[in-house]
């Protein structure tokens, strides 16, 4: 076999080796940009997904609002919504535009407030009176012959309330809070309860994906590479395992350990050992009959450095690309288990919880609560899913171009 070295290439020329053994991961990295086009975009905008959310697990005490088991407003708060206005009798006004209602402004007056609403909730926080009303036009008759001096209304509201009650004015707005992606049935944020639901997700489908791997791959080495009755023995145990429906698998590990984080996660590990298993395992039968493994073998390597120094490392690449494809597939698995109720427990958040809870209040037009947690899922799922298809040529040092 000849190689070109700078010696053999022609006067004038310039010397440019094949694959440079010195470039860096992430140079060459984005050299794949070269070679793959649009596979590379899409395998980045994966990458990207899993950022974000990431950080998002990691800061999660940070930058959610509030507490995700909180009940911290009214119910079917919509997106965007949960900010009042004060409306009050034109010419009436008991208080003015600038004053703190924290404080003794509101002391002694008759205040009104809808049951089950922000107002009534926001009132309740800070301690003051009011007078509460099941609906909103009794409250504003109310307000209109004198039985109350303010009353709280959704800033929502504000136009039409004032356009068919020309005897009312607005004194202030902008009161209270503002829930960004809506509330849920029980009136918890469903922003905090997204951002919190990220970190539960994924914990649950990193940490099974992981004991699958560390179970999966030391059995499909071994097997492979012995040989014999013990390949026999767990190849029957494992394609045993992997021929039932991993769904059903689960649900029925789930259902016999019982919701908890650490059940659930091994309910899912149990469903991806075989596949694990059986990837290594092919890897390893058709590695282990090429030619460099006969010549380790002649020259006296012992059989442990023919399998972690000679076939593994070129198993690892499947490994890879195999985990993330199965993380996401463990997203998708632990959010159906949770959807089914046998998965997590009510009082940690969670993304299959949340749809679970509100695919029944869709018909009633609440449509944000399982709207959210699905793009969520599809989201994370789909970011895996692009990362582990790109990954295996992406990293393919055999496609560098120096």
């Amino acid at each position: 076999m000849t190689t070109t070295t700078p010696e053999a290439v022609p006067a004038g020329s310039e010397w440019r080796p094949l694959v440079d053994s010195d470039i860096g991961i992430m140079r060459r990295f984005f050299r794949g940009r070269r070679w793959y086009g649009a596979e590379w975009y899409i395998t980045v905008f994966g990458a990207l997904i899993l950022v974000t959310v990431l950080l998002t697990t990691l800061l999660a005490p940070i930058i959610a609002p509030h507490d995700p088991n909180e009940f911290i407003g009214a119910p079917f708060t919509a997106p965007g919504h949960g900010l009042q206005a004060l409306l009050v009798r034109k010419g009436e006004s008991p208080i003015r535009a600038g004053d703190d209602l924290a404080g003794d402004h509101l002391a002694g007056k008759a205040i009104g407030t809808q049951r089950n609403k922000n107002g009534a909730v926001w009132t309740k926080e800070k301690g003051i009176e009011r007078r509460r009303y099941n609906k909103q036009e009794e409250m504003i008759a109310a307000l209109e012959r004198g039985e109350v001096d303010i009353i709280f209304i959704g800033a929502e509201w504000l136009d039409g309330v004032l356009a068919a009650n020309p005897g009312l004015e607005m004194v202030q707005k902008g009161i209270g809070r503002r829930y960004w992606l809506g509330t849920n049935n029980l009136g918890q944020d469903a922003t905090s309860r997204l951002i919190w639901g990220a970190r539960t997700i994924l914990l649950v489908a990193v940490m099974s994906a992981l004991f699958s791997s560390l179970v999966g791959i030391p059995l499909g080495l071994t097997s492979a590479f012995v040989g014999g009755k013990l390949d026999k023995v767990l190849s029957l145990v494992l394609d045993s395992i992997y021929s039932f429906p991993g769904l059903l698998l689960a649900v029925a590990l789930a259902a016999m350990l019982g919701p908890s984080l650490i059940n659930v996660t091994i309910a899912i590990s149990v469903v991806y050992v075989p596949t694990f298993f059986r990837i290594v395992r092919g890897q390893v039968l058709s590695i282990k009959e090429n030619t460099y493994i006969e010549a380790a073998r002649s020259i006296g390597a012992r059989p442990h450095t023919i399998l972690f120094s000679y076939i593994f490392p070129n198993v690892m690449p499947s490994v890879v690309v195999l985990f993330s494809l199965n993380i996401a597939d463990a997203i998708l698995t632990s959010a159906g288990l949770t959807f089914i109720g046998l998965g997590l427990p009510p009082d940690i958040p969670d993304w299959g919880y949340d749809l679970n809870k509100g695919h029944q209040y869709v018909v009633a037009g609440h449509w944000w609560m399982i709207t959210f947690p699905g793009i969520m899922i599809t989201l994370v799922a789909a970011g895996f899913s692009l990362l582990g298809e790109g990954l295996s040529e992406i990293l393919n040092p055999r496609l560098v171009k120096s």
